[in-house]
């Protein structure tokens, strides 16, 4: 299959300019509003292209279990009327306890098509130890009629929780006290979900989504079908939107990005998605490696941290950068910033495997925007872009120090919070825009249309004991950058201290190209400590004092999910990072030298 270039909208952007420093940034293109539904079109492709894969899952033997695009309409319509004939009514709550499957998807479509709202919830939050509180929170809010789980032995901890208990449960796998998945599916006749399904407005909420983001109780994102409708449409503005794309993804359902950009996206578009038992994680890249040598997608969307350990793969084998990239189109990140290295590999890897250089871009949202609020509609070629707004959005920039708070309004952005009424009236400024947390800088003030960068979380930044204020986001940026790939990500210490000090992962295949013994603990190698030391003291050189390094640690452990330093979709958390490791912050400014901390 050959590739067909991308069609990139062009790289404007309109500014409004007030008095007091503020600028309202939009898109010249023009915006009609959605009266869609996504739920729409899996009737459309169900006639069009019926034996047409919609989705693959790998199975206990090894192969694909596949569903076409009339097969999953069937079946969806069945499990929609079941759920009717269970006297589902519209505003009811479907909680989805387990992670991403064929499963899921339909029954996830045919409550989001009757009028039921869906609330995809992590599924650590019943797995991990730990996770039962915050599932008892996030049902306490939600309190929903129906529990869907892939397994009903495996979530079975969840029945503990009173407002799950007396929810009705579906299982695919049959467990006592469920309803058995299959019992939905072969349901014959479908008058009344053809009924109800033609009943649900564009602004009625179709999903809920918790997040909570490094701290603090689960707020419910209230998602209306305009929202998620609205957020797809901007990104087919920006970037001329693909014909049946083929991809292999991970990224949880329960997330904006994995389902209302890659799942959603896919359905739009008439696409197939495999879905990926693996993670970019070092002990479950394998299962993506796996996947990858067996389907060549048409494009990626990952985390920094996947692409990493996908250069690494392809760097030892280069037959597998050819199945990757043969027909790949783009390739896509949110989130953290990359690193340089990481871009320069992949650019790199991309010319010299496929003749030509596959477009790097990325995005940035929220879970309050279904995601969309930027993109670049260009192949990135630095860290931490983050593109222009995009069409049908107002970006509201008001000057902090050096940098801009960032808000948004728009079709896209959340009604607000399931049931607290003063978070949401606290989430919007008097004009309406959302208050996003975050801050953002032009890439050149002289040329705003060269487009936006991030510049940290407000909440992750912090002030030096002499009142400096250090942005994370961009000093995280630069480390990473000075030490050349070798460390993989980094976590800023220093809040009222005098400098500041890093907790550090290394790229272990970086840096055993500087160790000069095999199989040595890279965290203690001699080299590999000079190399960092050196790069860190060149970075001092060339930053002001508030972002100076004093002293480093290179942990050997990687961060843990189950304490909340890593989240679902692979991102550190520094806040919780430095609460769990305190003890490890605090001998980075040890009076006395320590033998794990090493003095810049």
């Amino acid at each position: 299959m050959s590739t067909t270039a991308l069609t990139f909208a062009p790289r404007e952007v309109s500014i409004e300019r007030r008095a007091d420093g503020t600028l309202i940034l939009s898109s010249p293109l023009e915006w009609e509003p959605c009266d869609w539904r996504i739920t729409d079109y899996l009737p459309r492709w169900a006639e069009g292209v019926p034996d047409r894969i919609f989705l693959a899952q790998r199975n206990a033997k090894g192969g694909w279990d596949e569903i076409t695009y009339g097969e999953a309409w069937s079946q969806v319509q069945a499990a929609g009327q079941s759920l009717i004939d269970m006297g589902a009514k519209p505003a009811d709550k479907l909680a989805v306890l387990s992670g991403n499957s064929i499963e899921n998807a339909v029954i996830s479509f045919a409550a989001m098509s009757i009028g039921v709202v869906l609330a995809p919830i992590s599924p650590n939050y019943t797995l991990m130890p730990g996770g039962l509180a915050r599932l008892k929170d996030i049902a306490e809010v939600l309190r929903p009629s129906f529990v869907f789980v892939q397994s009903g032995r495996d979530f079975s901890a969840g029945r503990a929780i009173p407002e799950l208990a007396t929810a009705t449960w579906i299982s695919v796998d049959g467990a006592p006290d469920t309803v058995p998945f299959k019992v939905l599916t072969d349901r014959t006749g479908s008058d009344g979900f053809v009924r109800a399904s033609r009943e649900v407005p564009c602004d009625a909420v179709a999903k809920i989504l918790f997040t909570s983001g490094s701290t603090g109780f689960p707020k419910g994102v209230l998602n209306t079908h305009r929202m998620m409708a609205s957020s797809l449409k901007m990104g087919s503005l920006l970037v001329s939107p693909p014909a049946a794309p083929v991809q292999v993804e991970w990224l949880p359902w329960h997330h904006t990005m994995g389902s209302n950009v890659i799942l959603h996206s896919i359905l739009k578009n008439g696409g197939t998605l495999y879905i990926d038992d693996g993670r970019p994680m070092p002990q479950l890249f394998h299962k993506t490696i796996a996947n990858l040598r067996e389907i060549s997608p048409t494009a990626m969307f990952n985390v920094p941290a996947g692409y990493n350990l996908l250069c690494d793969a392809i760097e030892k084998d280069p037959d597998l950068g050819v199945s990757v990239f043969k027909r790949m189109d783009r390739l896509s990140y949110a989130g953290a910033a990359i690193s340089q290295g990481t871009l320069e590999n992949l650019y790199r890897l991309t010319s010299s495997i496929t003749g030509r250089s596959i477009p790097v871009m990325s995005g940035y949202g929220t879970t309050e925007t279904a995601p969309t609020i930027s993109t670049t509609h260009w192949a990135t070629d630095q860290p931490g872009e983050i593109g222009l707004p995009a069409p049908g959005l107002q970006l509201k920039l008001i000057p902090v120090t050096d940098t801009y708070e960032v808000r948004v309004k728009g079709p896209n952005v959340t009604p607000g919070y399931l049931g607290q009424p003063e978070l949401t009236e606290k989430a919007f400024d008097e004009e309406g825009f959302y208050r996003i947390g975050d801050t953002v800088s032009f890439l050149d003030p002289q040329k705003p249309e060269r487009g936006l960068r991030f510049t940290g979380r407000i909440s992750e930044n912090f002030k030096l004991a002499n009142g400096t204020w250090v942005a994370i986001g961009n000093m995280r940026a630069a480390v990473l950058a000075a030490t050349r790939g070798v460390l993989l990500d980094i976590v800023i210490a220093g809040e009222n201290r005098e400098t500041c000090g890093l907790l550090c992962w290394l790229n272990p295949t970086e840096a055993a190209r500087i160790s000069k013994v095999p199989g040595a603990d890279l965290t203690c190698d001699p080299l590999v400590i000079q190399f960092l030391k050196d790069r860190f003291q060149e970075y001092n050189e060339t930053v002001g004092s508030s972002e100076k390094i004093c002293s480093f640690a290179l942990l050997k452990d990687p961060p843990s999910m189950a304490a909340g330093e890593i989240t679902d979709k692979a991102y550190v958390n520094q806040r919780a990072v430095l609460k769990v490791r305190s003890e490890q912050v605090e001998r980075l400014y040890a009076s006395e030298p320590c033998r794990d901390v090493v003095l810049v």
